[in-house]
């Protein structure tokens, strides 16, 4: 491939994930001079000029796109979500134009029917799926709990949050019962944690939300760059694990990890994959840290950072004064995180939005092995 249309193609993907869709079209375009028929930046352009709502021209890009690609997930996919844009707003030109009322099929007000993914989700035994507070289901946050603990809690969290467009789904570790809990699960056994080969828990736990990620894009229409991941501990290096594993044209939206870092094996793993297939993009993260976190080293946090940043992604990490193992445990910490997600989480524009969630100024969740306190969620906006 010619360098000049990589550099491009790497760029406009860039953009993109930070909603510059401007500088994401001209990026694609100036690809599309070198190359005219390059599908990966047909691909982007029509994402670009979707979020400009260029409806028309996204949909016509798009099946440019879906003639190069007529098997790829989330190009079929974008061609459907671009079909209803493009012939909602020719209705709404229409309506405008003419001075008698049209009767016209009702357009979605709160979100075209793809985005509502609610209805159909196929849930599996103990997952806890609620949709978005303001009815927009455009983003999917996953959030894996820590060792011997339960996805309740984290719901609960998630609709404290109550994260503007995003449906949240809690999850439970693969492993459990675990010995000190009737009902706690886990994601690999204590001992793999030490491990510095591959054991069979970590890599079928990999396995495991690997499998769930592709179902969830390629049965239930979710767009790679649209789920985020978000775990606490031992849920964090699983979280982070499979994120990293997501590069390229595949990688996630976004993924938090508080109190957590990933395994030596895990790192072992992920730099040979880098060595096998070096990509330049891998799904960004947030990292949380105690500075008195007695139960994991402030060093193997830095490794994790070096090993993300070696892979392609944007990582940010936050030093947690005072903080020990531990939930997000302070405003302060809350803010890093809403910080984060305001860049991260997609966003699709409404014509006439949806009653606002109310925010909550308080989160206070009970966690069985993980102690999550009282947070100041809420406050007033600068």
């Amino acid at each position: 491939m010619h360098n000049g249309l990589l550099t491009l193609q790497l760029r406009s993907a860039a953009h993109l994930q930070l909603f510059n869709y401007q500088q994401a079209l001209a990026d694609a375009d100036a690809a599309l001079q070198i190359e005219p028929t390059f599908a990966k930046a047909l691909y982007r352009r029509a994402l670009a000029l979707e979020g400009l709502q260029q409806c028309s021209d996204a949909l016509k890009t798009i099946l440019a796109a879906q003639n190069h690609l007529p098997r790829h997930v989330q190009v079929q996919a974008a061609v459907g979500r671009m079909r209803k844009a493009a012939l909602a707003a020719e209705q709404q030109a229409a309506s405008a134009a003419s001075s008698q009322p049209v009767q016209a099929k009702p357009i979605e007000t709160e979100a075209p029917e793809d985005v509502h993914l609610r209805k159909r989700i196929k849930l599996q035994k103990g997952w806890l799926y609620q949709s978005s507070p303001d009815g927009v289901d455009e983003n999917l946050l996953i959030l894996l709990h820590g060792y011997g603990d339960t996805p309740e809690p984290y719901a609960r969290l998630a609709r404290q949050m109550a994260l503007p467009q995003t449906a949240c789904l809690a999850l439970p570790g693969p492993l459990g019962p675990v010995l000190e809990t009737p009902t706690g699960r886990a994601w690999f056994d204590e001992e793999d944690e030490a491990e510095m080969s591959g054991s069979a828990t970590v890599g079928s736990t990999l396995r495991h939300l690997q499998q769930i990620l592709s179902s969830l894009q390629n049965r239930e229409g979710w767009l790679a760059s649209h789920i985020h991941l978000f775990g606490f501990s031992q849920g964090g290096s699983a979280a982070m694990h499979v994120a990293l594993h997501c590069r390229g044209d595949s990688m996630l939206g976004s993924c938090v990890a508080v109190s957590a870092a990933l395994l030596p094996q895990q790192l072992a793993e992920l730099k040979q994959q880098w060595h096998q297939s070096p990509v330049c993009c891998a799904t960004p993260l947030l990292i949380t840290h105690g500075d008195q976190d007695l139960e994991l080293p402030r060093r193997r946090v830095e490794a994790t950072v070096a090993a993300a940043k070696q892979l392609g992604s944007v990582v940010r990490f936050h030093s947690i004064p005072g903080k020990a193992h531990a939930m997000i445990g302070s405003p302060n910490e809350m803010r890093h995180l809403m910080g984060f997600w305001a860049q991260a989480l997609k966003h699709r524009p409404v014509q006439a939005g949806p009653a606002k969630a109310s925010r909550s100024t308080l989160v206070e969740v009970q966690g069985s092995a993980s102690t999550m306190s009282s947070l100041q969620a809420g406050g007033s906006s600068e």
